[in-house]
Order: structure tokens, then sequence, then C-alpha cells
């Protein structure tokens, strides 16, 4: 009689299980069906090369001088210095901090990071007909042909480098633009 009684209990633990798996089945199917747009037919038949769109070369637009000078002032001026990484030279950029002896060349990965040293000078004038910009240039070889920006709430400086293909080729910033005046 027990014999008989687990049988009947495994037969009807098959059977439930059985029903919940065809359910989940079922009900999965309903779901995938749900999911997965139907194609829409067009009154007109067409081949399968037709609908393949085709390829077309990306053409990158080639940066102006204005459009990394905007970006510079953009990027310093909002702290979002990683913003730089694109329109630097790759590998490396060269980096100086003015009055130490740092740096070596460095990735633009490593330079956006050092471009915390001017942090808390913001916002930055980036105006070149600016007279402190324009003595600076005039007094610093180094600095002649670098697009420049003073802090108008301290005296940090940054000064960026422009190669002829228009990108950052090297990056000089100080805590204070008087470093090159004395």
């Amino acid at each position: 009689m027990a014999n008989k009684l687990l049988i009947s209990i495994g037969a009807i633990v098959a059977v439930a299980l059985i029903a919940g798996l065809g359910y989940f089945i079922f009900q999965n199917q309903r779901l995938a069906k749900q999911i997965t747009p139907s194609p829409q037919t067009s009154p007109l038949v067409q081949s399968p090369q037709a609908q393949l769109p085709s390829p077309t070369p990306q053409v990158q637009k080639k940066l102006t001088l204005g459009d990394v000078e905007k970006q510079i002032e953009e990027s310093v001026n909002s702290k979002n210095y990683q913003a730089l990484i694109g329109y630097m030279v790759a590998p490396k950029v060269n980096f100086s901090l003015m009055s130490t002896e740092c740096c070596e060349p460095m990735t633009p990965d490593e330079a956006a990071s050092q471009m915390n040293y001017i942090s808390g000078g913001e916002s930055f004038t980036f105006n070149q007909q600016n007279s402190i910009i324009q003595n600076l240039k005039a007094k610093n070889p180094q600095l002649d042909k670098s697009y420049i920006g003073i802090s108008t709430q301290g005296e940090q400086l940054a000064a960026f480098t422009i190669d002829a293909s228009n990108k950052i080729s090297a990056i000089q910033l100080s805590i204070s633009y008087k470093l090159y005046t004395q």
C-alpha cells in the first residue's frame, strides 16, 4: 500500500512538473513574440541587396585652430580636463609645471590628470589681446606662440602649444603667471 502511495505521489509530481514546464515555455514564446518586432511588409518586394545601405566612408572633420581653442577654453573653465585628450598629440604630449622639475612628455590621459594643478583658478580668460597675456608672450619666447589662459580668480596660467595639424603638442601650467615676469 505504501508503494502504491509513493508511485501515485511521484506520478502527480511528474505531471505537475511537466505541466509547469509547458506553461513556462508557452509564456516564453508569448513574450518573445512581443519583444521581437514583426517585419513590416512593403507592397514592393525588394531584393536583399537593395535593402542593405551601401557603406559610406567616415569623413572626419578636420579640426580648425578655432575649434581647438574653443575646446581648451571650455574644458579649462569647466574643469573637464578629460575633454582635452582627443585634442592632444598622441602618443605623448610635452607637459611642464613652471618652477618644478616636473615633467617628462606624457600620454594625453596623464596630461589631462595633471591639469588639476591649476584647479581653483576658474574662470580663465583666453583673450589673447589681454595686456598680461601680451606681456607674457613678449617677454617669454617659449610662450610666444602659445594659446594662453590666465585665471580671473588667482594667478594661475595655462599655456597650450598647438601644432600645424591643430593638435595640442605641449602644455605648460603655472601656479602664478608672475613667475614668468621675474
